[in-house]
């Protein structure tokens, strides 16, 4: 039996899951707060800026004392001092208070039953596996934006994750019971839909080998 990620051993899950229980409920509020704002129609980088805002007004109210920040950027340069790329995380939720320095990414991306190959593209899930997402960290969390028909949406994605060839593109390794997707979710649970646990490159893997994906699903009011 393959052992499972420890990733609950390595990091502090309830200053974890406060957070992300804190992202879903302040987008629940302010998104039927404010539907102009906070449309599908709008651009992901405005609608992860705008739900920064209010996770950082809110976050004292909900125990929570790490940062969080938006859009923070990465450089990655060559041995000769050259720029070889950039990139930007759309929200990351930053603490040091258990004593563990916890890093927490989540991104955000749109997804429809037409365009699940650029939630597990290079822009999407990839990111965490041969990308440079999260490098070093064995937990991150992937956060998708539903126009409408949630139910089948989400399971049109179960079913593209179940494909083989789409395993062995992300790297997805299974449990102990052979499951590839992991419902519901043992990260967070009643939060996120499902777990998915990725190996990465060894220079980009945390000490567990392996990067756990917890996916959530955000809605609009309209």
């Amino acid at each position: 039996m393959r052992t499972r990620s420890n990733w609950d051993d390595l990091l502090p899950m309830d200053e974890i899951t406060l957070a992300a229980k804190h992202l879903v409920t302040v987008w629940s509020s302010v998104s039927m707060a404010d539907p102009k704002h906070f449309k599908y129609t709008s651009r992901e980088p405005d609608l992860t800026e705008r739900l920064h805002s209010f996770l950082v007004r809110f976050s004292s109210e909900s125990g929570l004392t790490g940062m969080w920040i938006n859009e923070s950027q990465d450089t990655f340069y060559s041995n000769k001092g050259e720029v070889r790329g950039r990139n930007r995380k759309d929200i990351t939720y930053f603490s040091n208070l258990s004593g563990i320095r916890l890093t927490l990414v989540f991104e955000f991306k749109k997804l429809t039953k037409s365009n699940l190959a650029t939630y597990r593209g290079v822009n999407g899930m990839q990111r965490f596996v041969d990308g440079n997402y999260a490098i070093g960290e064995s937990l991150a969390v992937m956060v998708a934006l539903i126009k409408e028909d949630r139910v089948n949406t989400i399971e049109a994605l179960n079913r593209s994750l179940s494909q083989k060839g789409v395993q062995n593109e992300l790297r997805m390794v299974h449990d102990g019971n052979k499951k590839y997707i992991r419902r519901p979710s043992k990260v967070f649970n009643g939060i996120a839909e499902f777990d998915t646990e990725h190996r990465r490159p060894s220079e980009k893997s945390p000490p567990n080998g392996t990067t756990t994906l917890a996916h959530i699903f955000l809605g609009f009011s309209t």
